[in-house]
């Protein structure tokens, strides 16, 4: 009896050991929150004091809402760059962003010779059906002049409730008088997934961009997919370059699409318990795409949405990314309403793709290795990609954390030359539609470019007032002989503009992708992998010799150095 006794005894004072262990810990914690309490108490009190003193005595007059909303932007600055105190303005704006739709009158603008310009109506909208056309002039709006308005300045003004009605007065090229228009607002649905087609017909490639990530974009994306599959679509180029992301569940549920029932997708973590969250496939099921080919692409303006899209991708092998390392923007924000009109956009967790990697890149330290290295910038890069955590996807792959998304293959961009530069910048291909339009019968869909639109297209561009100054800038003189070097782009950008007039922004984006290098690797890809397996046995074969290349080059370069 006397060991079970003896047991009993070490056990009973082993309990309340723990127990006071954790009546301390519990005690501790409670101290811990009342001083901090104090602590809070003291700083709003010590702030008060401030604004106080500032509102009643500073040497001018101030405004006590500037102050306060100066003070907040000063805290959040010191946080992140993702959290941020959202005005009415901006507020509205995520608001449309992220919903899809808005009540207005259905026309995409910019601003052009000091106007609100039109770009193009959006079919089926009150400004489609009353005849808004591209290049129409925005000059009045409720009979106010909009000479020198911004861009967000004509939006406000045009965006409004379904029902409303608001006047606008347009000057169109070719008409002296000012056209009279009373247009009644509707529902303008912003699409998602803008553009899709078949971009190879015979080899059944696919492509569909996806622009932003908003309520509606698993649904539309879907409904693209069974298009493109009704239309003999045998493989597909997701793109989704310049895509900042947008609501996380609408990531999840695109995402469903690709991936077979309870794979992971993202998971989050943060300071509280509820921020700690697991998101898997569900019931959509992705299992064609086990075998399909796809190619996801991505670059430096991927952020958020996009790269959870593309890291689960990647992460279950399930297509391949191509392009260049996405932003790295891998943390979640939680938009806290603080009054009727304004938010609090506020950083709660960071999320983490399936095989645990963090893609969130820290860019506190950017201009220190700018400032330190100098010409040795892209040694010392080089050395902190060298560096990063390896993690590794279903199939063993090895994938980078710590810095975006990583592509399977780097494939570098079209950039525009000077020449091009110079004439988007000053709009002379949109200038030119409009002395088109006004001029000629609308073209049949497959037009050609003739010589006498090419010399028209010259004399326009040499009658610019800015364009000689774009190009001074640049240290390049605006000769004939140079823009004939160039005549391609001319004709090019003559058919782009001349498309989005006459038949909208899907025929205009068709034209443009026409010289987009990275987009062509990706088809090239796909012309030739049968399956899935196929299109990363290819993708490796081109990165190896990718990196035989550049290793030549390099080598040549530091020998003509010595």
């Amino acid at each position: 009896m006397r060991r079970p006794i003896r047991s009993f005894i070490v056990i009973t004072l082993s309990l309340v050991m723990v127990a006071s262990a954790v009546i301390e810990a519990g005690a501790q914690t409670r101290r811990d929150r009342r001083a901090r309490s104090r602590e809070v108490i003291e700083s709003l009190e010590l702030f008060g004091k401030v604004y106080e003193r500032v509102a009643r005595s500073y040497v001018d007059e101030v405004d006590p809402r500037d102050l306060i909303e100066t003070a907040i932007e000063g805290m959040l600055a010191e946080l992140d760059p993702h959290t941020a105190l959202l005005t009415a303005e901006i507020y509205d704006e995520l608001m449309v962003s992220t919903q899809g739709e808005f009540g207005g009158l259905g026309i995409q603008i910019t601003v052009r010779d000091d106007y609100p310009t039109v770009v193009s109506p959006i079919d089926d909208t009150p400004a489609f059906r009353l005849g808004i056309r591209g290049g129409d002039q925005i000059v009045e709006i409720e009979g106010e002049s909009t000479q020198g308005w911004k861009q967000t300045d004509a939006v406000s003004k045009l965006r409004g409730t379904k029902g409303t009605a608001v006047s606008i007065g347009i000057r169109r090229p070719g008409q002296a008088q000012i056209l009279p228009f009373t247009i009644v607002r509707d529902i303008i649905k912003i699409e998602s997934v803008p553009h899709a087609f078949l971009i190879d017909e015979e080899a059944g490639v696919g492509y569909i961009r996806i622009s932003n990530f908003a309520r509606t974009t698993a649904r539309e994306l879907q409904d693209r997919i069974v298009e493109l599959e009704s239309q003999g679509m045998r493989s597909l180029i997701l793109d989704l370059r310049f895509n900042p992301g947008g609501l996380l569940q609408a990531a999840k549920e695109t995402s469903e699409i690709f991936l077979e029932k309870d794979d992971l997708i993202v998971y989050t973590k943060g300071r509280l318990a509820q921020q700690n969250m697991s998101y898997y496939a569900t019931n959509r099921g992705g299992s064609k795409w086990t075998s399909r080919p796809l190619i996801v692409m991505i670059n430096g303006s991927s952020a958020s949405a996009s790269e959870i899209l593309a890291g689960a991708i990647q992460d279950h092998d399930v297509g391949l990314v191509l392009g260049q390392t996405s932003f790295g923007k891998g943390s979640v924000q939680t938009v806290f309403e603080l009054n009727d009109t304004e938010a609090l956009k506020l950083t709660t967790a960071k999320y983490y793709t399936p095989s645990g990697r963090s893609i969130h890149r820290d860019r506190s330290h950017e201009g220190e290795i700018l400032a330190e290295n100098g010409d040795d910038l892209e040694e010392a890069v080089d050395e902190e990609i060298d560096n990063r955590e390896i993690f590794y996807t279903d199939a063993q792959r090895e994938v980078f954390g710590g810095g975006g998304i990583n592509p399977d293959l780097d494939i570098e961009p079209s950039l525009l030359s000077n020449f091009a530069v110079a004439l988007e910048r000053d709009a002379t291909f949109f200038h030119y539609t409009n002395e088109f339009a006004t001029h000629n019968p609308q073209p049949e869909p497959d037009f050609a470019i003739t010589d006498a639109m090419v010399d028209e297209f010259w004399t326009l561009a040499q009658g610019r007032e800015d364009l000689p100054g774009f190009f001074e800038d640049m240290e390049v003189e605006f000769t004939r002989e140079l823009f004939d070097e160039n005549r391609d782009y001319v004709e090019e950008g003559i058919r782009r503009e001349i498309s989005r007039r006459f038949w909208g922004s899907s025929a205009s984006y068709r034209v443009s992708l026409e010289r987009d290098g990275q987009v062509w690797e990706a088809v090239d890809l796909l012309r030739r992998a049968k399956s899935q397996a196929e299109l990363f046995r290819l993708a490796e074969e081109r990165r190896m010799q990718k990196l035989a290349e550049a290793k030549a080059t390099k080598a040549e370069d530091k020998s003509a150095a010595n």
